[in-house]
């Protein structure tokens, strides 16, 4: 198994002990904790934290173990807790973008105005 310094890739996890990647998410789905904890890396593939793949390994083994069938109501309320994490996640990155953008204009500026001024020399 690959590791990214603490993060570990969910695809090589899955594909070292056997599972789909689908079944991973449903599990990780019921626990927002662990959702919370997914990471992107530079090759875009989402990772977790050794502390949390060991989490979400022992929620599988668990789950497999009892094999209990779920309301969809609960299925439901699964579902928005962890598009609410994902939600929290993406809008903390759109304002790094936004900041990031904001200091690339200042740097274009100051650039735009020093070839002004090479010009009129």
């Amino acid at each position: 198994m690959r590791k990214n310094g603490k993060y570990i890739s969910i695809s090589e996890y899955c594909k070292a002990n056997g599972l789909k990647p689908t079944k991973f998410y449903e599990a990780l789905s019921r626990h927002p904790e662990l959702a919370k904890k997914l990471k992107t890396n530079a090759k875009g593939e989402r990772v977790l934290d050794e502390k949390a793949i060991t989490a979400a390994g022992a929620i599988l083994r668990k789950e497999n173990r009892t094999k209990q069938g779920r309301s969809s109501a609960s299925s439901a309320a699964d579902e928005i807790n962890i598009l609410a994490a994902k939600n929290q996640v993406l809008r903390k990155e759109v304002s790094r973008l936004k900041c990031e953008n904001e200091r690339l204009k200042a740097v274009l500026t100051g650039r735009n105005e020093k070839r002004r001024k090479n010009i009129e020399m």
